[in-house]
């Protein structure tokens, strides 16, 4: 079966750099600054990306992984460090992306789907978490074009669902004509 959409190796690879990018820039004392995710500072922020991509190896990799680890956010950035975390995560979960069948269905908290359309989700949560965390620290908001509307893509299906869960605020209105980078943001409850 041939594979439809973008290449998740690809995607999973550029959302790394991107949020890997900001995430360096990242100073000590601004950990404490409140982000536009409501209930999270920017320490939250970094410990949740973390999270969702230890979270995502697990659900690729066939482990049990409890998904509650996506919001304890509440600890300390990791002794090695931010970046040094997010390469070592990162770099376990592109392994597995490269050994899965991306076509083979996985068992994710959103039902049964290939690995190629599950990986999505995490992709659009560093998309989203990268423009958060910049927005937060004073840093160009600007993300990649193509990034930015895989990640409005990957939020059209999912966002009402997210809005239930509590993930997302209530959907803030944006030209039709708006960037893809607008749209994502306020289809995930975010003014652009």
């Amino acid at each position: 079966m041939a594979q439809q959409g973008p290449n998740p190796i690809e995607a999973y690879q550029g959302a790394v750099q991107q949020i890997n990018k900001v995430m360096t820039a990242v100073a000590a004392n601004q950990l404490e600054s409140s982000t536009p995710c409501a209930d999270w500072n920017v320490q939250s922020v970094i410990n949740h990306a973390l999270a969702v991509q230890k979270f995502a190896n697990g659900v690729l990799s066939g482990s049990e992984v409890d998904g509650s680890i996506m919001s304890n956010v509440s600890h300390p950035i990791p002794s090695e460090g931010a970046s040094a975390a997010l390469k070592e995560i990162t770099d376990t979960t592109l392994a597995t992306l490269k050994t899965i069948d991306m076509t083979a269905v996985v068992q994710t908290p959103f039902g049964e789907m290939p690995g190629g359309q599950f990986i999505m989700v995490p992709i659009a949560d560093m998309i989203i978490h990268t423009w958060d965390l910049a927005k937060s620290t004073g840093q160009d908001t600007t993300l990649d074009a193509g990034l930015a509307e895989l990640g409005f893509n990957g939020m059209v299906n999912v966002a009402e669902g997210g809005r239930k869960m509590g993930a997302f605020g209530a959907e803030v209105s944006v030209p039709e004509s708006a960037s893809f980078q607008d749209r994502m943001l306020g289809l995930s409850g975010r003014q652009p």
